[in-house]
């Protein structure tokens, strides 16, 4: 080292610093490659500029998906010994979530530029060793490099203030080792002592990183970043340095281990309050047939199942069976949410906390929906998981990392999924048209249904035509009651075609900017910090909200119809908030017209019907699995009810939701 210059130099794509030969600035260059559902679909390239007075990093943070460009820019300053002193991003680091914000440090005194909204504050919990380290979301990626540098150089603290998030307990940083192992990287066979990190409150869920300390480094800060495993818009993404991509699938492997671990421990903390053998007494039962509810009921469960229901003056508890009083609530069948996508497990224990007890994941990352699904099924905690697998056409327009050009792709494709126990096909919006008779009729001979989105070239009837079971989002278009929409609702229920209308996330992407969040979801205050911050970044429309919602309220009343007519409508959000989402879905249905039991019935009896478990699921009868909710007002009298869960079954287990939410991150009232 001279004149306190370092000059990086670059090996296999992974940054290595090394003496300067001569004072003065150098620069240097890095990449990581960016993946989506196992898809390497763009880039990060981190240049730097290192003198003797500072370190400045710029980074372009860039990816295409399906076929729409998401592009981020960012500087980082830092002083010689490290510290930040200027953050600046702007950009998007999803297609629908915006990045435009600005932190400057300068002691203990931070100011953040937040979009429009700009304010400073004094840290004053500096002296406790934990620090100020500037970050926004799952990039840049380089950012959570420096990050770790900085965690690890300042003695590893529990916490670090991470602005332009301010409010707290936004803006904490947690990062803890989870496992430490040698391994080659790059593309070479040298290997590298590497530390498995876990960073908690950058997104929603916990980052997985691995960090390679340098042969012959002073200590383990003076090393690099080698993966990031995150995700972004409830979908999986993972960075991995340049040259190191054929260890894709390992540090994959090895993130959703420690997940499992994770969620395994959960299932041991968050006992459930009942199980085996217990009746439930008192309460209003609304099993979902469309039966009258039958007040003051009693409810046997035993081993996972409803043994006996009725009211409590016909309904003997046997003597010794323990009882759940129940008075004053209402208990509905538990919900399903047919068009979810969960990338990570902290969604689990939300959806129970919501009364969500069945889930389809559509078209999720197939190394981590295997092992969660196993994992659920063997009684981890969680909903139900069932899966459609995604399969797309071939080429980097691609959606996920399945894709299929040949009818021979496709069948092996289709066997993949089934061999791995999921129980649907999803079809993306690139398969050729050609191929589409090929994988549904795969799929059927194998007992596996097909849904998905109408691919480039056909349309909705054609798809159906070609052997779709169900179509997601919503399919029935022109004004209700008129020619068009009244044929094509004959056509869908002449096929028994399921549809998931995914009405909130479409609220949610149209909404105005003058409509505040918590007109569309009341309880959002309760989010988990990192989760409020995403979606209040989401791009917001300039229409007259009032425009917005008439073209809503057609929509709703297109399902209504379908509903009357006796297509079969699933309730699905496809993202947002889970348990959340779905929530206002129902809400949404009611608006439209369908009544509150019609509505319900979407999200308990209809999908069991659709995913033919209706024998097991979907109302409350004896006999089927005890999958409930118990409620604190009464949902047919107001569907906004539904928000009001205050326990819930889940095969048998029943579960008070205030540890569930605490398990999620959710703020509990």
């Amino acid at each position: 080292m001279r004149d306190g210059l370092l000059i990086a130099t670059v090996l296999g794509g992974i940054l290595m610093a090394a003496p300067a030969e001569q004072a003065g600035a150098a620069s240097s260059v890095r990449t990581f490659s960016l993946f989506l559902l196992g898809h390497q679909i763009g880039e990060e390239r981190r240049t730097e500029t290192v003198s003797s007075s500072a370190r400045q990093l710029g980074f372009d943070f860039k990816y295409t998906d399906r076929g729409t460009e998401v592009a981020l820019t960012s500087t980082l300053d830092l002083g010689p010994d490290g510290e930040p002193r200027r953050f600046v991003t702007k950009g998007k680091t999803y297609r629908y979530f915006n990045a435009d914000s600005e932190v400057t440090i300068a002691g203990d005194r931070v100011n953040v530029r937040d979009g429009l909204n700009q304010t400073g504050f004094i840290v004053t919990h500096l002296a406790t060793g934990g620090g100020v380290f500037p970050l926004d979301n799952a990039a840049p990626i380089g950012v959570h490099e420096e990050l770790i540098r900085y965690w690890m150089s300042h003695g590893r603290p529990g916490v670090i203030l991470a602005p332009p998030a301010t409010s707290m307990p936004a803006g904490e940083i947690q990062i803890t080792r989870r496992g430490v192992e040698t391994m080659p990287i790059g593309e070479g066979d040298d290997s590298f002592r590497v530390e498995r990190l876990a960073i908690d409150g950058a997104v929603w869920g916990r980052e997985t990183a691995w960090w390679a300390s340098r042969p012959g480094g002073r200590d383990a800060s003076d090393g690099f970043l080698v993966a990031l495993v995150s995700w972004v818009g409830g979908l999986g993404f993972e960075a991995i340095a340049t040259g190191d991509e054929r260890h894709h699938g390992a540090y994959v492997a090895a993130a959703v281990r420690d997940r499992l671990d994770d969620l395994h421990a959960w299932t041991t903390a968050v006992a459930p309050v009942r199980s085996g053998t217990y009746a439930v007494v008192g309460a209003t039962i609304i099993d979902g047939t469309g039966r009258a509810p039958t007040p003051a009921a009693t409810i046997l469960i035993s081993d996972g199942r409803i043994t006996a229901v009725g009211p409590s003056t016909t309904t003997t508890v046997p003597r010794g069976v323990a009882t759940v009083d129940a008075k004053g609530q209402f208990i509905i069948p538990g919900l399903w949410d047919m068009h979810a996508h969960v990338g990570q497990i902290d969604w689990f224990p939300a959806y129970l906390a919501s009364g969500v007890t069945t889930i389809r994941d559509m078209g999720g990352e197939f190394e981590f929906l295997k092992p969660v699904k196993d994992a659920i099924a063997a009684g981890a905690l969680g909903p139900r998981l069932l899966a459609a697998g995604l399969i797309d056409g071939p080429g980097p327009r691609a959606f996920g990392s399945v894709s299929v050009s040949t009818p021979d792709e496709a069948r092996a494709a289709v066997r993949r999924y089934h061999e791995a126990g999921f129980e649907q096909i999803k079809v993306y919006l690139i398969v050729p048209p050609a191929l589409v008779p090929v994988i549904t009729d795969a799929a059927h001979q194998l007992g596996m249904a097909v849904t998905g989105h109408v691919p480039a070239g056909m349309t909705a009837q054609a798809v159906v035509e070609a052997g779709f079971d169900s179509i997601a989002h919503m399919q029935l278009r022109g004004q209700p009651g008129s020619p068009d929409a009244t044929a094509a609702i004959a056509f869908f229920k002449s096929h028994g075609t399921v549809m998931d209308p995914t009405q909130s996330w479409n609220e949610f992407l149209s909404r105005s900017a003058k409509t505040p969040l918590s007109a569309l979801h009341p309880d959002i205050d309760r989010l988990p910090p990192a989760l409020a911050r995403l979606l209040a970044a989401t791009t917001l429309a300039d229409t007259d909200p009032a425009v917005i919602r008439s073209r809503q309220l057609d929509s709703w009343r297109l399902l209504r119809d379908a509903v009357r007519a006796g297509v079969p409508v699933v309730a699905g959000t496809d993202k947002g908030v889970p348990g959340f989402s779905l929530q206002r879905e129902l809400e949404l249905y009611v608006e439209g017209g369908m009544t509150p039991l019609e509505a319900l019935q979407t999200a308990t009896i209809v999908p069991a019907r659709a995913m033919k478990l209706d024998k097991d699921l979907g109302t409350i009868e004896a006999g089927k699995r005890a999958d409930l909710v118990l409620l604190g007002a009464n949902p047919l009298d107001r569907i906004s009810a539904v928000r009001t869960a205050q326990r819930v079954v889940v095969n048998g287990r029943l579960y008070d939701t205030a540890p569930l939410w605490k398990t999620a991150g959710f703020v509990i009232r």
